[in-house]
């Protein structure tokens, strides 16, 4: 039976978010190894917006988690901070302009940018579908790794928490070439790559606007965890394809979920701001089609993102 443990706060401050932070992985009922080599934490920078939009991983709970695993475990254990470029993102200028080159300096964690790790190329079978994805040794051979995801929706996934953070670790910068199988690329790399917990952000979430939340969720199966986060987010787990892809390929449980801490989650769906992407992607593709009708009789350059 998976463990998800939904702590709220109404302390903002770095000490309330700190608290939460520990009470949510004390009450998850993971054990830490009483020692370690190396610990790598899995952040979601999304290109260059602060915590505060919602989109990446508050500094503040990243800082919780080196704490406590300092506290609870090996003090003199490596403790890495781990993301990987995106098609319109650097992750070391990520690094600087949101706050993790101070978190490094400060509590002498390493910074690693898994595009620039040794990769190796892994065969994986999703639905049927084989296909290969370049994955950092780092993320393979760490002795403990932990997911640090946002509680947010996403214009492809309608949500994207712990499953859909693990796909920004693939080791290369344009993974949109693997959007035309998107929910078996997610699926794939959480086959390949299985993190030992997952401590959700939702200290400001991310719906049709940003909200301050004040939650963090900590639970050891991802699946799970995605299940308690998208009921959150007031979405219907069972109607999400890479989830229910996910459940079909093993990849963990969704059912008979034990709940510890705030265990009425409409309270939070009925607030959340939920997006509208039926609506959002009609938008899109009508701009899409407007820029690609000024490129044809201009002639000037698509942006490489859209590619």
């Amino acid at each position: 039976m998976p463990v998800i443990s939904v702590i709220h706060t109404e302390d903002l401050s770095e000490e309330g978010i700190r608290n939460a932070t520990f009470r949510a992985i004390e009450e998850s009922g993971f054990k830490l190894p009483e020692k370690f080599d190396t610990a790598i934490l899995k952040v979601n920078l999304r290109y260059y917006w602060d915590s505060s939009t919602g989109e990446t991983t508050d500094p503040r709970v990243v800082t919780a988690i080196i704490d406590y695993v300092r506290d609870h475990c090996d003090r003199e254990a490596d403790i890495i901070i781990a993301e990987a470029d995106a098609s319109a993102m650097r992750t070391k200028y990520a690094f600087r302009m949101l706050g993790y080159e101070k978190i490094a300096q400060k509590k002498s964690v390493k910074l690693l940018n898994l595009c620039e790790c040794e990769k190796v190329e892994k065969q994986v079978v999703v639905n049927r579908r084989k296909f290969t994805l370049p994955v950092a040794k780092p993320m393979l051979n760490a002795d403990l790794l932990i997911n640090v995801p946002k509680l947010r929706t996403h214009r492809l996934t309608n949500v994207s928490c712990c499953l859909k953070d693990m796909f920004g670790s693939i080791a290369i910068p344009r993974k949109i070439v693997y959007h035309s199988y998107l929910s078996e690329a997610i699926v794939g790399i959480n086959k390949l790559i299985k993190p030992h917990l997952a401590v959700v952000d939702g200290v400001i979430a991310l719906g049709k606007n940003p909200i301050k939340m004040g939650l963090v969720l900590a639970g050891e199966d991802q699946l799970a965890v995605d299940f308690v986060a998208a009921k959150i987010m007031g979405y219907n787990p069972r109607r999400i394809k890479h989830l229910m892809l996910a459940e079909k390929e093993g990849v963990g449980i969704c059912t008979n979920l034990k709940i510890i801490g705030m265990q009425d989650l409409t309270r939070f769906s009925k607030q959340f701001p939920e997006e509208n992407y039926f609506i959002f992607n009609l938008l899109w593709q009508l701009k899409l089609t407007a820029l690609d009708a000024y490129i044809k009789l201009t002639k000037d350059t698509r942006p490489p993102v859209l590619d």
